[in-house]
């Protein structure tokens, strides 16, 4: 594994830890996240299911953790080549607040997304987000 390798690896395991399991994206966002990120995630409410640049990331991410307080992140399989990482992003919680128009349903819930991602000079650039199994939007609806 290359030292780009390892960087990358460990920026997204700090993410994952620091960000999403301990609530503190918006105080370690700014180190690991490139700030014109692009985001391409289910549920993105453009055109083109595209965003772009750091503050919306952090609303998205924080939204998330907020409506989900109790959420465990992990990373089950991680595939790293050059600038390139791929992440199997498991994760679990219990909805007490509203996300994405859905009301608070106190479900607990469990799920997957593969993340693949980009980096420049170690921060992530490019993110795309593909959720497996059932959507969490679906898991939420009871759909």
């Amino acid at each position: 594994m290359t030292p780009t390798e390892e960087r990358n690896i460990a920026c997204f395991t700090r993410f994952i830890e620091e960000g999403l399991n301990q609530k503190k994206i918006s105080n370690i966002a700014d180190e690991f996240i490139n700030g014109n990120i692009v985001m391409e995630a289910p549920g993105v409410p453009t055109m083109d299911g595209r965003l772009k640049g750091n503050d919306i990331f952090k609303f998205f991410t924080s939204s998330f953790v907020d409506a989900f307080p109790d959420v465990k992140c992990s990373m089950a399989h991680c595939i790293a080549e050059g600038d390139a990482l791929a992440v199997d992003v498991l994760y679990e919680g219990t909805h007490t607040k509203e996300f994405a128009g859905v009301p608070a349903t106190d479900k607990y819930i469990k799920g997957g997304e593969l993340w693949y991602m980009l980096f420049a000079n170690g921060k992530i650039r490019h993110l795309k987000i593909c959720e497996y199994g059932t959507p969490l939007r679906a898991m939420l609806l009871g759909e």
